[in-house]
């Protein structure tokens, strides 16, 4: 059984920050609410990051991941 979409929203919607300060050459940084960093490559999450929460199917309990839908932003 697939985990269920619950929501999808901009990374700071869900308490993550983005951290300039911290990206190295083409990789960009992100903290979420717990501290925890993630790193990406990904050009298009130079300014901002779409997250969905999911609703893992084997312990009810919510969790982020990276978006499948996200949009091009511009630059």
């Amino acid at each position: 059984m697939a985990d269920r979409f619950v929501s999808s929203g901009w990374h700071y919607t869900y308490g993550w920050l983005r951290r300039p300060e911290l990206d190295d050459n083409v990789w960009y940084c992100y903290e979420d609410g717990d501290g925890d960093l993630y790193m990406t490559d990904n050009p298009y999450f130079k300014k901002r990051l779409k997250l969905d929460c999911r609703l893992d199917s084997d312990t009810g309990e919510k969790y982020l991941c990276f978006s499948k839908s996200q949009q091009k932003v511009k630059k």
